[in-house]
């Protein structure tokens, strides 16, 4: 239960905020612990703010790049998040920010008061910030978490713009081809068998289909539903994930985009953590609980162990080739010799991100030929639903 109170400290200074406990004696007791002289406890109304959008990658990336905007012109944290949360438009963001800033005020830290909203604040966000309380360094921190926030912004843009036209062609083939078995086929069927006309062995075909759809297409599309919902349900799950990505690094055009993005993920937070202090251990376990992929995860918990044991983080690498490139692997290497990990991390790293925005950026060009095979079989079927009577319809009318 959460509660609201207000209180005052040994010094006199009044001081509000939100504090979780069992029930109301428990919420006093830990305040009373903390030495606050209670003055008002309530439990917290419950609020309608589900009803409103959840923070998205836009308001995180805002967020952090203002928040370290305020840290560098030496704003207290608290006050910075207090002043962010005023002015933020986002209901549900400001309240999480609200209770962020009553944390600080509790004597929180900043990064076990973000592991508090994992569904914003991610396992990646989080550990770089304990970096940052770590070494001192939150405001450079926080600007690279805003950096690495913008390079995934654009880059969803950039896949959303390359989309756009396969999706929008395939949504108008589907539905040319749902108005053609609904509305063109039963009165192209309609017009033979009132005239007695044999109908045409393709025609039969469209009919049963038109049939089929107009008879169940309800049961269809709730059948449809369920199986997206279902599916959603079950790429959630950890076995389902680890499924899904292995279906999609076999792809012909997403599994090699798919494999450098992780690559580059992984190549961005192990230079990153390394350019802040982090050992190289903790940096892999902090890249295996972010990374967000079950593969790379087990593949992670596994380098990790052999780290530990003294073996070359190359090594390591390379017994798992589909998942690091030979790139990789040898830069890893060539960086041990010379002492310049860091480096060379983001030598290589810079590499695939190029690679990768070529990759998007050729991505609607790569669809193309997939999507003429496709339109080329709708045309053709379009063409036998419709010139195939025609001509059938000729042929009986020439008889008389």
């Amino acid at each position: 239960m959460k509660f609201e109170f207000k209180a005052f400290t040994q010094d006199g200074k009044l001081k509000e905020g939100i504090i979780t406990a069992n029930d109301k004696d428990a919420a006093i007791k830990l305040l009373q612990d903390q030495g606050l002289l209670v003055t008002y406890l309530q439990e917290k109304k419950i609020s309608l703010l589900f009803l409103f959008r959840k923070p998205g990658l836009n308001d995180l990336y805002l967020f952090t790049k203002q928040l370290s905007y305020l840290l560098k012109a030496r704003t207290p944290l608290d006050e910075a998040i207090k002043t962010l949360s005023q002015s933020n438009a986002n209901p549900i963001f400001k309240s999480i920010l609200i209770e962020i800033y009553n944390d600080l005020v509790a004597g929180v830290t900043f990064s076990q008061s973000l592991s508090r909203f994992p569904e914003i604040f991610n396992s990646y966000y989080v550990g770089m910030v304990i970096v940052g309380e770590s070494v001192g360094t939150l405001d450079e921190i926080l600007d690279y978490l805003a950096n690495h926030l913008n390079a995934q912004r654009r880059f969803k843009s950039r896949l959303l713009q390359a989309a756009i036209y396969p999706i929008v062609v395939v949504s108008l083939f589907i539905g040319v081809m749902i108005a053609l078995f609904y509305f063109v086929i039963p009165q192209i069927t309609k017009l033979f068998t009132d005239n007695g006309i044999p109908l045409p062995g393709v025609t039969k075909l469209f009919q049963s289909i038109s049939d089929f759809i107009i008879n169940f297409g309800l049961f269809l599309l709730i059948i449809f539903g369920f199986m997206i919902y279902y599916f959603v349900q079950y790429v959630q799950t950890r076995e389902g994930r680890a499924a899904l990505f292995r279906i999609s690094n076999g792809l012909p055009i997403f599994g090699s985009l798919i494999k450098n993005l992780y690559t580059a993920q992984f190549l961005e937070s192990l230079f990153y953590l390394l350019k802040g202090g982090v050992p190289i251990v903790e940096s892999l376990q902090i890249i295996k609980t972010s990374i967000n992929h079950p593969l790379y995860e087990d593949v992670l918990e596994v380098i990790i162990e052999d780290v530990k044991k003294g073996m070359p983080l190359s090594q390591s690498l390379s017994n798992f080739p589909d998942l690091f490139p030979n790139l990789v692997i040898e830069g890893m290497r060539t960086s041990e010799k010379t002492g310049q990990l860091a480096e060379v991390t983001l030598t290589i790293y810079g590499f695939y991100n190029e690679a990768i925005e070529a990759q998007v950026a050729g991505l609607a060009e790569s669809l193309q030929p997939i999507l003429i095979i496709f339109l080329g079989a709708g045309l053709g079927i379009l063409e036998a639903s419709l010139l195939i009577p025609l001509l059938e319809l000729t042929k009986y009318v020439q008889t008389f």
